[in-house]
């Protein structure tokens, strides 16, 4: 009795292994596939997974990844058709799968390999795809070994996702893929040498964000569509399965997709901003446009790092990315319909060469985000949208480019004009400042020799003031002797009054009239006059009723003889000398007897 229980399970599972439904092929070119049955491997061969009809296969079954590292899935489908029909078999997740089917035409079993983790299966696009051949009018038979150790953290039971599509479509998906990239990568380039020339010639920062947007386009397209791990094996950094069985990676190729994603976006804001002039004619919509391009290229950077080395957020980055390229774009659009509303210089062209191409690029984030939704694997926009958004943005900004470039070469021709013209002002300035030289020297010349002449006039009149200081103080020296001349001969007659002689009397009569005599006043006017030329003609034309004597007195209290050597040089006493100086003061009207000399020069 108590064996009851496990005999019914073993039962049950070899009915279930036997009661496995089988799928009907139909004329359509890709479908989903639910009727599979799941066995965990126990380290079975393929030889005993044929042979072998006790081992429990479960229709319907789920992937532990926690509890079993692999998994044998089971495919019985019929073919209903006449002719053997190649077929791509996708199943995720899609780590390291090996199919296992019979080929008629060799008669005997073979295997196909797909994967992320499949070093082999990556030199394929559709890296996750495996060929098979599904036998005419009968019952074909497949073995799938899946490969979940990768996933093995996650805590809960999967889904396998299983998908057919006919091999001529897969191949044409293929082909359409390389032809794609080959021609969008040849036109990049072609018009990215074009413009390198211009670039070259005009060192233009709107031709350098062109150029850099081509960059980045070209190493988008590749990635995009899956080129990188068909040039080079692309490491996988981070993995994450969901329990429908829908499967996302991060590898190099992924790296490189978003990476050049922000070089585009970077290079198409930075050539609105140059192209338009935003920062000068739009100011708020510049900042805007910086505000939302240095929000989103951090954002990016962060979710890329994040991806690379803990854990894999790519469902939710593709989300955000794509709503702040959509943001971006729109701003882009809506920056150059505001330059055209304001009638801004360039703004019709750069609205009409990049209308198309941003409209493409807007529809791009757009359809991953239905695709997202609507779990959509391929389809010919997802292949072209790219191929579109690169052709049309080069062929519009080539036109906007040619448009710049005319212009730059208006202005380069006016500017040319400007310096000519510039160049000859230059050129009379500079004959002008010869000329200016030339007069300046002479002037420098001409005070060079009026220095020299002053100098002498200054050393002349040096020498005349000294010969009139000499000669004055000659004068008050004889006239002092004199005087005492006249004193000793007078204390001689006081001595002896009774016998005057004649000859002292004599002596005495001469020396009176010495002191009188005009010779010496004479020279004395002649070097005053040397000194202060007109003194004398100006004083008699002011003061015309001054007597001989007054002129005389003005001379000396000019060049400030005291009131001694005035009264020396005139043979009086000093008070003689300070009533004259009054009297003549008066006659003169001077207030100040002090300042006389200043008044009359």
């Amino acid at each position: 009795m108590k064996k009851f229980p496990v005999l019914l399970v073993v039962l049950l599972s070899y009915f279930t292994a036997f009661a496995q439904p089988v799928y009907t092929l139909s004329d359509s070119a890709a479908v989903k596939i639910k009727s599979y049955a799941l066995l965990p491997d126990g380290g079975y061969s393929f030889n005993r997974i044929l042979t072998d009809s006790s081992l429990p296969f479960i229709v319907s079954d789920s992937l532990r990844p926690a509890q079993y590292n692999k998994y044998w899935l089971k495919l019985v489908i019929a073919n209903p058709f006449k002719e053997a029909i190649p077929y791509s078999l996708q199943i995720s997740p899609s780590l390291n799968n090996v199919l296992y089917y019979y080929d008629a035409n060799a008669r005997n079993w073979v295997n196909s390999e797909a994967g992320i983790l499949n070093i082999e299966a990556q030199s394929r696009i559709n890296n996750t795809g495996m060929n098979c051949i599904m036998q005419a009018q009968t019952t074909n038979t497949f073995y799938v070994l899946v490969d979940v150790k990768a996933i093995e953290k996650a805590g809960y039971a999967l889904e396998p996702d299983v998908r057919l599509e006919k091999g001529v479509v897969a191949e044409e998906q293929e082909r359409t893929i390389r032809i794609t990239w080959i021609t969008s990568l040849t036109v990049l380039l072609l018009f990215f040498l074009n413009n390198v020339y211009v670039w070259v010639s005009f060192k233009d920062k709107t031709v350098l964000s062109y150029l850099t947007a081509q960059l980045g386009g070209m190493v988008f397209i590749t990635a995009y569509k899956y080129i990188f791990p068909v040039l080079f094996h692309c490491p996988v950094y981070t993995i994450d399965v969901w329990p429908n069985g829908t499967m996302t990676s991060y590898s190099l190729n992924d790296v490189l997709l978003h990476l050049s994603i922000l070089v585009v976006m970077y290079s198409m804001v930075q050539f609105c901003r140059s192209y338009l002039n935003t920062r000068q004619l739009l100011p708020r919509l510049d900042a805007l446009l910086k505000f939302s391009l240095y929000t989103y290229l951090p954002l990016s950077f962060v979710f890329i790092v994040i991806n690379t080395l803990f854990v894999c957020t790519e469902t939710y980055y593709w989300l955000v990315d794509n709503i702040f390229s959509g943001v971006l774009f729109a701003a882009i659009m809506y920056t150059g319909w505001v330059g055209y509303r304001r009638k801004l210089p360039a703004s019709r062209v750069f609205l009409l060469a990049n209308i198309v191409s941003i409209g493409f690029m807007l529809a791009l984030p757009v359809y991953h985000l239905l695709a997202n939704f609507n779990n959509v694997h391929y389809s010919v926009v997802k292949s072209l949208l790219p191929d579109l958004i690169i052709i049309t943005q080069t062929f519009g900004f080539s036109v906007a480019l040619v448009a710049r470039t005319r212009a730059i070469q208006r202005e380069l021709a006016a500017k040319e004009e400007e310096a000519r013209q510039l160049e000859t002002d230059l050129r009379e300035i500079a004959l002008r400042h010869a000329e200016i030289d030339q007069e300046n020297q002479k002037i420098t010349n001409e005070i060079a020799q009026e220095k020299t002449r002053n100098g002498q006039l200054q050393e002349k009149l040096e020498a005349n003031q000294r010969e009139l200081a000499s000669s004055t103080l000659y004068m008050v020296q004889k006239n002092e002797l004199l005087t005492r001349l006249k004193a000793q001969i007078k204390e001689l007659n006081n001595l002896n009054p009774d016998h005057k002689k004649q000859e002292l009397q004599h002596i005495e009569s001469t020396l009176q009239k010495s002191m009188y005599l005009d010779a010496d006043w004479a020279k004395f006017k002649l070097h005053f006059e040397q000194v202060h030329p007109h003194f004398f003609a100006d004083l008699q034309s002011q003061h015309p009723t001054l007597t001989r004597n007054e002129i005389r007195l003005c001379a000396y209290f000019h060049i400030n003889l005291s009131t001694k050597e005035i009264a020396s040089l005139l043979n009086i006493d000093p008070a003689s000398v300070r009533r004259a100086k009054t009297r003549l003061y008066k006659k003169m009207g001077v207030n100040n007897p002090n300042k006389v000399g200043e008044e009359e020069e």
